[in-house]
C-alpha cells in the first residue's frame, strides 16, 4: 500500500487509491458534431468542457456511438488549453466511402485525475504528502473495459495501417487522447489518425497517409503501445 491512500474490497473486486498511482474518474459527457464544408478535405469538430479541468496531467478523452453518413471514419484530437486549466478539444477527421459532406455525430466521456475536494457535509476526501487532493466520495472512477496492445502492421501505397485485430461492442468508447499523431515514428507523413469506425463497425486502428519520406517502426507484433477501452453506463457516468 503506498504512504497516502485507501484500499477498498468486495465481492465485485478491489480499488486501490493511492498516492503513488493515480487513479482515473470520471469528468464529463458529451456529444458534439464533426463536419466539413468541402468533400475532398477534411472535418473538424470541437467542444468546450463545461468547467475547465484543474490537473496538470492531461485529461484522458473516450469516443463512442459514432452515427453518421460515411461507413469509415479516422480522427485524431487537440486539447485545448494547458496544465491546470484543460478547457475542451477539437477533432479533425478523414472520412471514407461517399463524396458527401461530414456530419457524424460522437459521444465522448472525458476523465482526470481526481482536481478537486468534495464540498458536502458528508462525505471523505484524501490527499498526499504535498496537500493535493488525490480522491473525493463524490469522484466515479473508471474501470478499464480492455486494451489494444498486439499491432499488426498492414502496408499498402497511399495508406499505412496499424491493426489492433480487437474485437469492439457496440457501448465501448475508445481513448482517443491516448495517440499522438506528432509521434516521431511517423516520419513524412501529412496525417495520422486512429480509425474507429470501419465498414460502419467500431473498430480500432491506427491509419497514417504516406506521401513520402519513410516510416522508422514498420512493425506491429511486440509492442508495447497500449490504448485503453472502457463502458461508460448512463446510470453511473452522467453529468
Amino acid at each position: 500500500m503506498a504512504d497516502y491512500g485507501l484500499s477498498v474490497t468486495n465481492n465485485g473486486g478491489s480499488v486501490i487509491i493511492s498516492n503513488t498511482y493515480k487513479t482515473m474518474v470520471f469528468s464529463e459527457r458529451g456529444s458534439f458534431r464533426i463536419t466539413s464544408s468541402f468533400t475532398d478535405k477534411g472535418g473538424q469538430g470541437s467542444y468546450v468542457f463545461a468547467k475547465p479541468i484543474r490537473t496538470q496531467e492531461p485529461p484522458q478523452i473516450f469516443f463512442g456511438n459514432l452515427n453518421g453518413v460515411h461507413p469509415k471514419v479516422s480522427v485524431y484530437l487537440t486539447l485545448l488549453g494547458g496544465p491546470s486549466n484543460w478547457t475542451g478539444f477539437v477533432a479533425n477527421s478523414a472520412i471514407g466511402g461517399g463524396n458527401q459532406l461530414q456530419n457524424t455525430y460522437v459521444e465522448f466521456v472525458a476523465c482526470k485525475y481526481s482536481d478537486s475536494p468534495n464540498q458536502n457535509r458528508f462525505g471523505m476526501n484524501q490527499w498526499d504528502a504535498s496537500g493535493n487532493i488525490i480522491f473525493n466520495s463524490d469522484d466515479r472512477i473508471i474501470r478499464y473495459t480492455k486494451f489494444a496492445k498486439n499491432w499488426s502492421f498492414v502496408t499498402g501505397q497511399t495508406v499505412f495501417t496499424y491493426r489492433s485485430n480487437l474485437a469492439l461492442d457496440g457501448d465501448d468508447f475508445v481513448c482517443i487522447s491516448a495517440f499522438d499523431r506528432g509521434v516521431t515514428w511517423f516520419i513524412g507523413f501529412n496525417f495520422a489518425g486512429m480509425t474507429i469506425l470501419d465498414n460502419g463497425v467500431p473498430v480500432l486502428d491506427i491509419t497514417v497517409n504516406v506521401p513520402g519520406g519513410g516510416n522508422s517502426y514498420p512493425y506491429g507484433a511486440n509492442t508495447s503501445f497500449c490504448v485503453p477501452v472502457c463502458k461508460f453506463p448512463a446510470a453511473r457516468y452522467h453529468n
